[in-house]
């Protein structure tokens, strides 16, 4: 398969997408318990996600990788919507961003993603410390959850 006939359909649906996102990330702003916009958010991220692979923009695909598990853990109420999350998750799609374009111009769209990457691992872990945690109290007290 010749993936460059596919280039100028994976830009134009790559910053449909990241528009979504951006937009719906305002909406969740102002509404963090909504979430039919969390599950947009996803699904924006995970259809990039997989054209990202197809196309083999390695770096896409690990930062909206670690977005959905962000977002997963929002979806499944193990992490609450705060403003640091919001923050963070809009620097993951203004570098995903950059990246596009880059590719857009002409480049590899390779750029160094370690510490947004690192970033929302450390969201990922912190949360699921303190879920796992409070499920383990939980069940020492005979609650279930």
């Amino acid at each position: 398969m010749e993936i460059a006939q596919y280039l100028d359909m994976f830009l134009d649906e790559s910053k449909e997408h990241l528009q979504a996102c951006n937009e719906l990330l305002l909406a969740l702003e102002k509404n963090p318990e909504d979430l039919a916009i969390v599950n947009e958010i996803f699904r924006s991220a995970h259809t990039l996600k997989g054209m990202s692979a197809t196309m083999g923009y390695g770096n896409i695909v690990e930062v909206t990788h670690k977005m959905e598990n962000i977002l997963d853990a929002i979806r499944n109420s193990k992490i609450n919507v705060t403003t640091e999350i919001l923050d963070i998750v809009f620097k993951a799609v203004d570098l995903l961003e950059e990246m596009v374009l880059e590719i857009e111009a002409g480049g590899t769209g390779e750029k160094d993603v370690s510490e947004i990457v690192h970033v929302l691992n450390r969201i990922e872990s912190e949360h699921s410390i303190l879920s796992s945690s409070s499920r383990k109290r939980d069940s020492d007290t005979g609650n279930h959850i």
